[in-house]
Parts: C-alpha cells; structure tokens; sequence
C-alpha cells in the first residue's frame, strides 16, 4: 500500500505521475522498485498511452490517491481520443482491459495497430512549457496534449514540439522516463498555425478534457456523415459528390503540417468510405481533419451532440405478415399454381418468375398472405455465368473517345448545366458501369477524361461568370460578396485562383461605367 504518491499535474499522463515518483522517493535508478511501489506487482509494463493494471493501481495508492478507474483513464490516459469513434461495445472491453492485468489487446481494440496514422516515435516536449514547468512547479512532466498522434506543435505556446532520445514504447518494459532528465533547453521554433490547423488541435484538447467515456459506434457516425453531406450540397441524387469532398479537404489541407495525412482518392481511400456505410472504425485524427474542414463554425462537443442524436444501431426491418384467415381451398389454389409455374419453367429465377404473366400475380399473393411457405419454396438464386468472349477493348476506347467529344460538345456551353466531372461524363456514356470497372483496360477513355474533366474549382469560376452576367442583367453593381452568393460558393472554399477571378471581374465592371 502507497503512503506517498505526488500530487498529478494538470494534463499530466499517469506514465509521467510514476516516473516522478521515481524521482521524489530516489529510486529513479531502481525501477523494479517504482514498479513493485506503485503497481503493488513486478508484472505492470510502463505504457504512456493507454495502460493496463489500473485496478492494481487505484487498490494500491487509495490511501494516498482515492481515484475510480474511469477518472484516470479520462484525466490521465490518451484513451478519450478513441472511445468517442469506437462502438460502445469496443469501448468497454478497453475500459475493462486497462483495468485488468490483461492489456495485451488494448492497442488493437483502438484500432491503434491497424492504423497508418503513426504513434510518436518518441515522447515529446515543448520547450516554453518546460521553462514554465520548471518556474512555476520545480519540474517538468510529460503532457498528453504533446504526445498526441500526427501533432507536433504545442498549441498553447504555437512553437514545434522537440523530440527527446526515449521512445514512446521502449523496449524497457517497466522503465518510467522522467521528464526532469530527459528534457533539455531548447531554441523555441514558432510555428504559424492556420485556424483549420488550430481547429484540430483544439479537438484533441476537447477529446482529452471529456470526462464521459462513451462510444458513440459506427452507424450514428455513418448517418452523420450521410447527414453532413447532404447538408453542405455534397450529393446529387442522393449520391455523395466525393470528389468534391476531397476537394474541400485538399484546400483546407493545401500546405499544412496534416497535408500528408489526407488521402489519394480512389476506392480504398478512407475519405470516401468515411462518407459510405462504416464497418470499422476510424481513426481520430482522420475524424477531426475531416471535421474541422468541413464544420469550421463548430465546435466538437456541438458535433458530438448532433452525432448522439442518430440511433446506435441500426434498424432491422422484419416483414410483418397479417394472418388474414384465407380459406385452405384459396390458399392451396395459389401454391399449386406457384409449383406448377416453377415446373414449367425450370431455369427461372424469382425474378424472372414474376415477370410472367401469372407469375406476379401469384407471388404477391402468396407473398401476403402465406410468406413462410413461399420462402420454402423458391427457386434457387439464378448463378451469373460471365462471358466468356474476348472483348475488343481498343475498339470500345475509340468509341468511348468519340461519344465523349460529341456529348462535352454538346453540354459545355449550356447556361445552368452540372459539373462535367469523370464520373458525370461516364454516365453519359452506352455500359457506363461497364466502362468505370474496366477503366484501367480503357487508356485513351482516361486520357481524355483526365484532360476535360472540371475541378471543383474550374466549375467554381464558370459559376462566377455566369453570376457576373446575371447581376448585369439584373443592372446591380458588381461587388465580391453578390458574385459569391449568386455562384453559390462558400466563403471556405474561395481559392487564391477564385479570388483573383472575382477581382477580375470587379475591375472589368468598374471600366464598363467609365
């Protein structure tokens, strides 16, 4: 049982509460000692981020430090940053976890492992913060705010955070780094942080500060992204304009220290599954970029709020069947018709089944009024067999070529028309979804496409024009902010290419009054 344990400092990882103890009681150089002292056991391993053996913990230092374990995994750990994107299943198997003697799995439930948003390599520090730690306490510590994954500027002082020579997860398993010997002076580097970069952090810092460890799960987060979409102009027909999306991203992203982090869209990109059905959980930092480009009026607890009002789960749909009380001759009738239309016709599927004459009829009765036998008694789903025939891709190219010059041709210069985006062309295009799989097979199709298609951007400046001759029309002065709201453009997405065409514009009105 502790008698002494040092009082936490404010942000402070529990990690650097016993390494300090170390230090206060002399035992730095003895760590099988701090670790017997505080863990009550010789098996506790000395991880920063998210450790196990609390219940150990809190047994052990009660007389000294009456703490439950959910407090010090919310006020000293770094798991707050995940529980809010994980299911609430997830977050309570971690919870549990952290405070067991079993925390080898902890990591991979965060989804941590499987992550490519890299952990510090080493633990950091910023050097005002030490200078203040040393003025005002006497000692440094190690902070959470500075060993957050793909951070590295303290947001407090805005200057870049310094690496020390000790690794966030050393191979000395029950070693407890001191910051007061590992942290050195060090030149301050200011940093300029831009207010999406800013936005972020200060993310990370409401993360850290909640005090309730809720998994919110990935259908709620699934529906806000649907949601949010819809609600910024991100869809067409109920589908989501990813390329827009990631175009919002990139401009927000465009020479920042999170550029690298965003993806390359394609497919697998996790943008663009960010914004489809989720069926893993991602990781923070993914989350909070996203977030803060495309809410930057909001602030994270506003977000999570609107995020808890989604179910948790989702809905199961089950058919309700009212008994109707049909007579059995009635009911026989239907079956024996229904058996007697898949004899005849031994190769149809269900689909093809309804399509005849009587086969609609039938199947919509039996489908109300006797359901369980109707699913007993179905054909079974009809194989597609591929074709086999070699394709003439290089024709197929040529043609795709010629079809897309004519439509382009024929729909670039009409007033009020849609982005002309690759995927909007392909649509316009004889076996479109055919043409999208085989794209890679299809070189000169790409070509072109890569060549014609807009970018959110040029789309963008064809609005203004079209905005521009309508405020003509309507005799009213050419100002920025009326060329802004009739092109429909959000003041976050001005670029420096529209900025200038909007000054552009101002100056070619102000020489038309002359």
């Amino acid at each position: 049982m502790l008698t002494y344990f040092p009082v936490p400092y404010d942000d402070e990882l529990l990690y650097s509460c016993v390494a300090r103890y170390g230090c206060h009681t002399g035992q730095a150089q003895n760590q099988k000692a701090v670790v017997r002292d505080v863990w009550g056991t010789d098996s506790a391993v000395a991880i920063p981020d998210l450790p196990s053996h609390l219940h150990d913990f809190s047994d052990n230092a009660g007389q000294v430090w009456q703490i439950s374990i959910n407090e010090l995994i919310a006020q000293f750990t770094l798991a707050p940053l995940y529980f809010p994107f994980l299911s609430a299943e997830q977050t309570k198997e971690i919870i549990c976890s952290m405070g067991s003697k079993e925390g080898g799995k902890i990591h991979t439930r965060a989804g941590i492992v499987a992550s490519r948003v890299p952990i510090p390599i080493h633990f950091r520090y910023c050097p005002q913060c030490l200078e203040e730690q040393l003025t005002e306490l006497g000692e440094p510590y190690w902070r959470r705010m500075h060993q957050l994954p793909g951070i590295d500027v303290c947001i407090d002082h805005r200057c870049k955070l310094e690496d020390t020579a000790v690794s966030f997860h050393p191979k000395e398993k029950h070693h407890y780094h001191a910051a007061i010997i590992e942290c050195r002076s060090r030149q301050i580097r200011g940093v300029d942080l831009t207010q999406s970069e800013q936005r972020v952090i200060e993310y990370h810092q409401e993360l850290l500060n909640m005090s309730s460890l809720e998994g919110f799960g990935v259908n709620r987060w699934s529906l806000y992204y649907q949601q949010l979409a819809k609600d910024l102009g991100f869809t067409h027909k109920s589908r989501v304009q990813h390329q827009d999306i990631h175009q919002s991203l990139k401009q927000a992203w465009k020479n920042s220290f999170l550029e690298p982090f965003l993806p390359e869209l394609n497919e697998n990109s996790w943008l663009i599954n960010l914004f489809r059905k989720h069926r893993k959980s991602f990781h923070p930092l993914r989350h909070l970029m996203t977030l803060s480009a495309l809410t930057p009026d909001k602030s994270l607890s506003e977000i999570l709020k609107q995020v808890k009002q989604f179910p948790a789960e989702q809905e199961r749909l089950t058919p309700v069947f009212i008994v109707t009380g049909k007579p059995s001759s009635e009911v026989k009738a239907h079956r024996d018709e229904w058996v007697k239309l898949m004899a005849e016709h031994p190769d149809c599927g269900v689909k093809k089944l309804r399509k005849l004459n009587l086969g609609g009829r039938v199947y919509a009765w039996l489908y109300r009024n006797d359901y369980s036998w109707l699913m007993r008694h179905c054909p079974e789903k009809e194989i597609a067999i591929e074709s086999l025939r070699d394709v003439d891709y290089s024709r197929w190219d040529r043609e795709n070529v010629n079809a897309l010059t004519a439509i382009y041709e024929n729909v670039v210069q009409v007033e009020g028309r849609p982005r002309l985006t690759a995927s909007h062309l392909i649509q316009q295009l004889p076996r479109a979804n055919s043409v999208q799989k085989h794209l890679v097979d299809l070189p000169l199709t790409k070509q072109w496409l890569d060549l014609h298609a807009e970018s959110l951007e040029d789309y963008q400046i064809i609005r203004l024009k079209s905005a521009y001759q309508y405020l003509l029309e309507q005799n009213q002065t050419i100002k920025r902010w009326k060329l802004i709201r009739a092109a429909n453009i959000r003041e976050e997405l001005v670029t420096e290419r529209i900025e200038k065409q909007i000054i552009a514009l101002e100056v070619l009105a102000g020489s038309r009054h002359k």
